[in-house]
């Protein structure tokens, strides 16, 4: 175990995944902030969604933008039309579409680490086996803009389907008191970011606290793909590391912009 930390961590993935990463890094002595770039819930209005996906005769493949994309699907879909095939923008939302379909549903992604991720490797990959003709793209209120340009270019059908809403990260007033006593009582931080949206939702949420942004980009950041990597840099952060995105390489990539902060 790791001797604890004066430097918080702050995470800001969603739902369950962020909250056992919040747990590795506290057994090993860290104080960790969870602060979730978004909220993923249902469509308030689950119809719409329920029908697309029950009628799939006009469609070919079915892009899922996240994981969040494939939690939200799953919740309506058992199995898979065989004529279906999906389509991830990485491996990891892949890896996850297979546990929640099997092993069998064919899946179109990009392989390799997050760096060899995102929408370009998934348009070359496309563009390799062949543009679908039909496509409907699952994902939140947004998202994947250049993605649908690039098929439509191509000549695809595409249709976008809003399977869930994110909601951005809003403090209360209880807790933006509490970060402005952290901002000054606290050496900078080490955050976590795997999307280059966080950066802007955090930039607003941290907006009315005075000194708080300063605070945290005077620490460093981790990330896991180089368009998050180009924007964090654009912020100011004082430290970026690229990191696989496999848990035990992200704890050990903080440790490390942990130690050079302190160097």
């Amino acid at each position: 175990m790791r001797a604890a930390t004066a430097n918080p961590v702050i995470l800001t993935r969603t739902g369950a995944v962020n909250q056992r990463l919040g747990t590795e890094f506290e057994q090993l002595g860290a104080r960790v902030l969870l602060w979730p770039a978004f909220k993923i819930r249902l469509p308030a209005d689950e119809q719409p969604v329920a029908r697309r996906l029950s009628s799939l005769d006009d469609v070919e493949l079915v892009l899922l933008v996240s994981p969040s994309a494939v939690a939200a699907v799953a919740h309506w879909v058992d199995r898979w039309p065989s004529h279906i095939t999906l389509a991830a923008v990485g491996e990891g939302t892949a890896r996850i579409a297979r546990k929640a379909w099997g092993e069998d549903v064919p899946i179109v992604y990009p392989h390799g680490s997050a760096s060899q991720s995102g929408s370009e490797a998934l348009m070359a990959e496309l563009r390799h086996r062949g543009i679908p003709s039909r496509v409907l793209i699952c994902r939140g209120q947004t998202g994947r803009e250049w993605l649908s340009q690039q098929l439509i270019a191509e000549g695809a059908d595409v249709q976008t389907l809003t399977c869930y809403e994110r909601t951005p990260l809003a403090f209360t007033d209880s807790e933006r008191q509490q970060i402005g006593q952290l901002a000054r009582g606290l050496p900078p931080p080490v955050i976590y970011i795997t999307s280059s949206e966080t950066v802007g939702t955090l930039m607003h949420a941290l907006h009315p606290v005075e000194g708080a942004w300063k605070w945290l980009v005077s620490g460093g950041a981790v990330v896991i793909h180089p368009r998050s990597e180009a924007v964090v840099r654009e912020a100011g952060f004082r430290f970026v590391h690229m990191s696989d995105p496999r848990d035990e390489e992200v704890i050990r990539s903080v440790f490390e912009v942990m130690d050079r902060l302190n160097g």
